[in-house]
């Protein structure tokens, strides 16, 4: 007998579709780009559909105005800030936070959890 191969397709929600218009003066082509919550929370630019050139852009309260307070609640700036590898002027607090995060992380370590 013979083994039948599954493939199994992970699925997510879709949470918003934006519009864009490139901003080359010579394309100006029309891009729509869909975003699931942890794709709007990293948001950071979309990619011309027409030309290829990559556009700095963000999300505004307008794109999104119902999930709006769920993404900035949920560190929609902080997400950014982490993926963009550290940049030179992050946030002191956020700084701040991530290490007493790490040393309160880092000093439960060797602690059970007892329920």
């Amino acid at each position: 007998m013979s083994r039948r191969a599954n493939i199994v397709i992970p699925r997510q929600v879709l949470l918003l579709e934006i519009e864009r218009r490139c901003q080359d003066a010579n394309c100006h082509a029309r891009t729509r780009v869909g975003l699931t919550k942890d794709e709007a929370r990293a948001y950071c630019g979309f990619e011309c559909e027409r030309c290829g050139q990559f556009w700095d852009d963000l999300l505004t309260e307008r794109d999104v105005p119902e999930w709006w307070e769920e993404l900035t609640i949920t560190d929609l700036y902080t997400v950014r800030e982490n993926k963009q590898a550290e940049p030179e002027d992050a946030s002191e607090v956020v700084k701040r936070m991530s290490e007493d995060f790490r040393r309160a992380r880092d000093a439960g370590e060797g602690e059970e959890d007892s329920f």
